[in-house]
C-alpha cells in the first residue's frame, strides 16, 4: 500500500467562495496566534505542546471576541496546530528554519483530515453539504485519507486528495542507466538518449515582462491593478504546468524502462548563486526532476542511486579513467590525453555516473568520501573537482 495523490480543479460558487475565504482566514489566524504565543513562552524559558494549544483553542472559540472561529472547520484548525508543532520540532532538530508568520499573500490552503468524498462530480466536505463542483478528469482508486483545498494567486481553486492504494510494480529487468542533468539539454542518458530542455520560462519571458509592466503602471488598490495581477499569476501557473508536465513525461519513461537509475547529487542551491546561470538553472528544475525519479522508483519497484556530489563525472575518461583537471564548462567535447579518444562531455558524464552508481549499489552504500575517510575537501578542492555543482 502506498499514498497516492490526485489533484482536481474545483469550481465553488460565490457563496462557497466566501465560506472558503473564511476557512482560509481562520487557519491563518490560528497559525499566527499560536506562533506568537509560543514565541512569548520560549522567551520566558517555558515550553508548550500541541495538547496545550489544542485545549486553549477550544476555550478560544467560546469567547465572544473569537466566536467567528466557529465558521472554520474544527478539524482543519486542529491540523493547523499540528503543522505548527511539526514546524517547531523540525526547527529544534535543525532540519528547517524558524517558523514564519503567514500573510494573506501566503499560499491559502487548509486540510480536511477526514469525511471527504467525491460523488456525481461534486466534492463533499464538512460544512459544504451541497457539494462543490469538481472537474474529475480521472477515476480515483483507493480509500481517501485526507484532502486539501487551496487557492492559487490567479484565483483558481484546487483540491488535492490523498488516497491509500495498491500500486502495481513494473516487471523487473536488467537495464541500468546513468542520468546527467544539464541546461542545454535537460537529461542525457548513458544509452545515448537525450531529452530536450523546453525552457518554459524563457519561452514566455517576454510575455511575462509585458504583463508585469502593465501591472506596475496601474493605480495601487484599483480593480484594474488586481485584474493585471491575476493575468501575471495565470501566466506563472501556465509556466509551472508546462514544466511539470514535461518532467513527468520524462521521469515516467525513464523509470518504466530501467531497473536502476543513477543520478548526481547536485548542489542546486550553490549553483543558483551563479548570477549568469541562475535563471536557466531554476527554469530546468533539477530538484523536481530528482524528486520525481525517487518517488516513482519507490512506487514501481525500481532502484534510484545518488552518487557522491564531488565525483568528477565530466572530467573522467570513461575508457582509461584519466581525470582531466583542465576541463572547463565551455569544453563540450575533449580528447583524452592518455588514450587519445574523443569524448562527448555529457554522454561521457552519464556513462561515468552509471558505472559509479552500480559500484555503490554493489558495495551497499550511496555515499563516499571525496578526500579521505574523515577529511572533508577544502572549498578550493571542491570547486575544482565538481564544476557542475560548485559551492560558492
Amino acid at each position: 500500500m502506498a499514498h497516492y495523490t490526485y489533484k482536481f480543479r474545483i469550481y465553488p460558487n460565490d457563496e462557497q467562495q466566501q465560506k472558503l475565504a473564511k476557512c482560509f482566514g481562520c487557519q491563518r489566524f490560528i497559525y499566527n496566534y499560536f506562533l506568537n504565543k509560543r514565541n512569548e513562552i520560549y522567551q520566558n524559558n517555558e515550553t508548550s505542546t500541541y495538547n496545550k494549544d489544542a485545549a486553549e483553542l477550544t476555550q478560544l472559540k467560546k469567547q465572544d471576541e473569537y466566536i467567528w472561529l466557529k465558521e472554520g472547520l474544527s478539524q482543519s484548525l486542529q491540523r493547523t496546530l499540528r503543522n505548527l508543532d511539526t514546524a517547531f520540532n523540525s526547527f529544534f532538530a535543525k532540519r528547517s528554519k524558524f517558523p514564519k508568520f503567514k500573510s494573506r499573500r501566503h499560499k491559502q490552503s487548509f486540510c480536511i483530515p477526514q469525511n471527504s468524498k467525491v460523488e456525481d462530480n461534486k466534492l463533499y466536505i464538512p460544512k459544504f453539504k451541497e457539494g462543490i463542483k469538481i472537474k474529475q478528469h480521472r477515476v480515483m482508486e483507493g480509500e481517501i485519507i485526507n484532502s486539501t483545498i487551496s487557492k492559487k494567486p490567479c484565483g483558481h481553486y484546487y483540491v488535492t486528495i490523498t488516497v491509500e492504494r495498491n500500486i502495481e510494480k513494473y516487471k523487473p529487468n536488467n537495464k541500468s542507466v546513468g542520468v546527467d542533468l544539464g541546461i542545454k539539454e535537460l537529461a542525457i542518458l548513458s544509452d545515448g538518449t537525450r531529452y530536450k530542455n523546453i525552457k518554459p520560462y524563457r519561452t514566455l519571458e517576454k510575455r511575462l515582462a509585458r504583463l508585469q509592466r502593465k501591472h506596475s503602471k496601474k493605480v495601487k488598490g484599483s480593480a484594474n491593478r488586481n485584474k493585471a495581477r491575476v493575468k501575471v499569476a495565470r501566466l506563472h501557473e501556465k509556466i509551472t504546468n508546462i514544466r511539470n508536465n514535461h518532467l513527468h513525461q520524462i521521469t515516467s519513461k525513464i523509470v518504466s524502462e530501467n531497473q536502476t537509475i543513477c543520478l548526481e547529487d547536485l548542489n542546486v542551491k550553490g549553483m543558483l548563486k551563479n548570477r549568469k546561470l541562475a535563471k536557466s538553472i531554476a527554469d530546468v528544475s533539477f530538484c523536481e526532476f530528482v524528486r520525481q525519479i525517487e518517488y516513482k522508483s519507490s512506487w514501481y519497484g525500481r532502484t534510484a542511486i545518488k552518487i557522491d556530489r564531488w565525483y568528477p563525472s565530466s572530467k573522467t575518461c570513461r575508457h582509461c579513467h584519466f581525470v582531466n583537471q583542465d576541463l572547463t564548462l565551455n569544453d563540450r567535447d575533449w580528447n583524452c590525453p592518455r588514450c587519445d579518444r574523443k569524448l562527448d562531455r555529457d554522454l561521457n558524464a552519464a556513462k561515468n555516473i552509471e558505472r559509479e552508481g552500480l559500484r555503490l549499489n554493489t558495495v551497499g552504500t550511496t555515499e563516499i568520501k571525496a578526500c579521505g575517510e574523515n577529511a572533508r575537501p577544502s572549498a578550493r578542492r571542491r570547486f575544482s573537482v565538481k564544476q557542475e555543482a560548485p559551492t560558492l
